[in-house]
């Protein structure tokens, strides 16, 4: 009876949450609602809006996002508001996660979500022409249906992250090792306490196929799911673009700059990039912080690749063959460059210089774009007059936190022992992880690539909020239970009754 007078009254919390963070959204779009760009990335979405043209650099979801809100409009500030509710959308993800999966209570579930809305790295993208606001909010969606799926192990959610997955990386490709990782891990976490139970308590033959034949077929739904959409997915790619299928038509060609400096003549099968490498004291290439210079500027790497092989298939069999033997030859010289990248972050001067990288002062548009997008989006820019908006100096001035994101790997492996979010924690330690190994290596010096790490973090703060701020509370009890489909729960009494995957 106490139960369901609180509900009406919960629901009304929920409400009032959800209309604060849209207001604080839009409180703060009217503080600083100036579009951002950062070219050349933003340019080349701009162009997919309104050419068709198809990078082959970059996923290409995100220019026909620009076409439908923004081109018809002739103002990218309806694109702004659409990344505006994704990003009020994230901020009430978080909460829910917490409510519902972690079992905080709704009043620590609300604190998460504001910190979540309040984030510099969400907050500042919602202001760019980049495809960080909408992939932060669909990796927001995958990692609730994700933690869904481990908690109650139904097809439908794990059917859900893979859709979403895939349009995850069609906004951002950075997310496709994850995305990768979760086919096989989400599987195998969910029903890993059943199987460690078999193993210790000697459970009846009947049993223990009943359960590994569960785990099969949810981790064979999981693989088909994600051959056939990937699938698709590169044939989409390849048939707009009319090229062959593919993530990306110039991944060869990204992997070879960004591993320059650990790149040996003996690595490339063919004679005339063997030949350039030799001589890569001419252009820096062992040096870290010309690998950008590498891939684009005259003279140096893929430039002089380019001339020895002008036809760009070949020319992408050839680097990516050659950035694979690197990888396979030492892979500790490659981790070594991740290694690198994450030390340089460890001063207050270099933090801030990275949370600046991104604000495009030193490449503003040419006097060609700054029409097109005068004449196109009526977005007027005058590059003499360049200074940081409130939401760019709100993101250098939390430059702190973002030393927490570097250490979130640590929290959350700690995280990993504490009931009854052990598989919770041990998929944002992955996910942690894995985007800081990626960001790092085949990333660069600034902090837009740590935004989904800092939505994890804060999802692992809230699971140290509900071990010692409410540790009474639980999964369990945290909304009424769900049954599972394979019944495990009723075969062995020591789940106590629920179908979470407490072991």
């Amino acid at each position: 009876m106490n139960d369901h007078s609180h509900r009406p009254r919960e629901h009304e919390s929920w409400l009032l949450f959800c209309v604060s963070i849209l207001l604080l959204k839009l409180a703060l779009f009217a503080i600083d609602p100036t579009p951002k760009l950062l070219l050349g990335d933003s340019w080349s979405y701009i162009q997919t809006a309104l050419t068709d043209w198809i990078p082959e650099a970059r996923s290409y979801f995100y220019g026909y996002v620009i076409r439908w809100s923004s081109v018809w409009t002739q103002s990218l500030t309806s694109l702004l508001v659409l990344q505006l509710l994704i990003s009020a959308a994230a901020a009430v993800g978080s909460a829910l996660i917490c409510r519902f999966v972690f079992g905080l209570a709704a009043r620590w579930s609300f604190v998460t979500g504001f910190l979540c809305a309040l984030d510099p790295l969400q907050l500042l993208y919602e202001r760019y022409v980049m495809t960080e606001a909408i992939s932060l909010g669909l990796y927001a969606f995958v990692l609730y249906q994700s933690f869904l799926y481990l908690r109650d192990r139904r097809f439908r959610n794990l059917v859900l992250v893979q859709v979403v997955s895939v349009l995850l990386i069609g906004f951002r490709m950075s997310y496709l090792l994850l995305v990768q990782l979760d086919t096989v891990l989400l599987p195998v976490i969910a029903f890993s306490p059943a199987v460690w139970r078999t193993f210790r308590h000697g459970f009846e033959r009947a049993v223990v196929f009943r359960i590994f034949g569960r785990l099969g077929s949810h981790l064979l739904i999981s693989v088909l799911l994600m051959f056939v959409l990937h699938e698709g997915y590169k044939r989409t790619n390849g048939w707009i673009s009319h090229r062959p299928p593919a993530y990306l038509h110039a991944a060869g060609i990204i992997q070879l700059a960004i591993l320059s400096p650990v790149l040996e003549p003996e690595d490339s099968p063919d004679p005339g990039l063997a030949d350039v490498i030799r001589k890569g004291d001419e252009f820096h290439l062992k040096d870290l912080n010309f690998r950008a210079g590498q891939r684009f500027s005259p003279g140096y790497l893929i430039d002089r690749f380019s001339t020895l092989h002008p036809e760009r298939s070949s020319a992408e069999r050839i680097a990516r063959e050659t950035a694979m033997n690197a990888l396979r030859r030492n892979p500790l010289a490659v981790l070594n460059l991740g290694w690198r990248v994450y030390s340089d972050y460890w001063s207050a001067a270099a933090m801030k210089a990275s949370a600046r990288s991104d604000f495009g002062f030193n490449n503003p548009p040419k006097e060609d774009q700054r029409d097109l997008l005068a004449s196109r989006f009526h977005l007027a820019i005058d590059t003499k007059k360049q200074t940081e908006s409130f939401l760019q100096q709100w993101s250098v001035a939390a430059w702190p936190y973002y030393f927490l994101i570097l250490l979130a790997p640590l929290p959350a492996a700690l995280a990993v022992a504490f009931r009854p979010t052990r598989g919770c924690a041990f998929l944002l330690f992955v996910h942690i992880t894995v985007t800081l190994l990626v960001s790092t290596i085949f990333g660069g010096h600034t902090v837009r690539y740590l935004q989904p790490i800092s939505f994890a973090t804060l999802l692992v703060i809230a699971i140290y909020l509900g071990r010692f701020i409410e540790p009474h509370r639980s999964v369990a009890n945290s909304r009424p239970r769900i049954r599972d489909a394979e019944s495990i729960a009723q075969r062995m009494p020591e789940d106590g009754g629920t179908t979470t995957f407490v072991s």
